[in-house]
């Protein structure tokens, strides 16, 4: 009867080692997998920081009043009143 208990709690302690070895084998590969994600991430998020500041840089260009001036005259023919032509208004 001992050598059957032995046999059995050695062949338990066998499939726990194993069960625990592939595991640990499942958990490390998830890792890794992971890893690969968040670094494919970390370089999507680095060049849409750069494409961020490169959008704001041309939206201060676009954005400035001499500009803005420029192509109201140039394209919508619209121009600066002269001094009869301002009219103040008071309450």
């Amino acid at each position: 009867m001992s050598a059957i208990k032995s046999l059995s709690r050695l062949l338990l302690c066998g499939f726990l080692c194993i069960t625990s070895a592939i595991s640990i084998i499942f958990i490390k590969h998830q890792s890794r997998e992971l890893f690969i994600e968040l670094e494919e991430l970390s370089i999507t998020r680095d060049k849409l920081n750069i494409e961020w500041s490169a959008l704001q840089a041309k939206e201060n260009i676009w954005a400035t009043p001499m500009r803005i001036e420029t192509e109201a005259i140039e394209n919508l023919n619209l121009h600066r009143p002269t001094a009869p032509m301002i009219k103040v208004y008071q309450r």
